[in-house]
């Protein structure tokens, strides 16, 4: 019984070296661009963070109505300080996408259907290992929530523009060129 909890213990002192050797000696392929996360590193990730996020997210809901004020100042700050990485309403698909490792949500293409208190707290205290920061004591708390409002209600926003700016299907018709006289 002795030798076998002994064989036991090397073996875990064996394999922990080795795993600490690999990811300290250079093999470990540490890129953003050009690497993607497998489909068992993605689902422990986001099992990890969905049950962090469940354990610790406020309790409560969003203190404000989807009003068009409420969304239109949501709209503000997801333009001035979300935009650029996760996809805006002119551009749902931002090209910064694919930089980052793991890729960003693009939240104007698939809205989230977490509950609000969810995507607060992730917008209030970020990710951990992911370029998502935290915006705690940058942004206060009404401006989160109204954010989380315009993220909510963005995919009508986007079938409401469509419908009032429908596109053209024919775009060969160009305007024609006026002479100069």
């Amino acid at each position: 019984m002795r030798g076998f909890v002994l064989g036991i213990i090397v073996t875990l002192i064996v394999v922990f070296c080795g795993a600490y050797y690999y990811l300290t000696s250079g093999y470990f392929d540490i890129r953003a661009v050009g690497n993607t996360p497998g489909s068992f590193e993605r689902q422990a990730a986001n099992k990890s963070m969905d049950e962090w996020v469940d354990g610790h997210a406020p309790k409560q809901p969003n203190p404000f109505q989807p009003t068009m004020d409420n969304i239109m100042d949501g709209s503000m700050t997801y333009d001035k300080h979300c935009a650029f990485c996760h996809g805006s309403l002119k551009q749902p698909i931002s090209p910064m996408r694919t930089n980052f490792y793991p890729s960003v949500p693009q939240l104007m293409n698939r809205t989230p259907d977490d509950p609000d208190s969810h995507l607060f707290y992730v917008i209030k205290y970020g990710i951990r290992y992911t370029a998502m920061p935290g915006w705690d004591k940058v942004l206060p708390d009404d401006d989160i929530w109204k954010t989380v409002i315009f993220i909510k209600n963005s995919s009508q926003m986007k079938d409401e523009s469509q419908q009032q700016n429908p596109q053209n299907p024919d775009n060969s018709k160009q305007p024609e060129p006026q002479e100069k006289k």
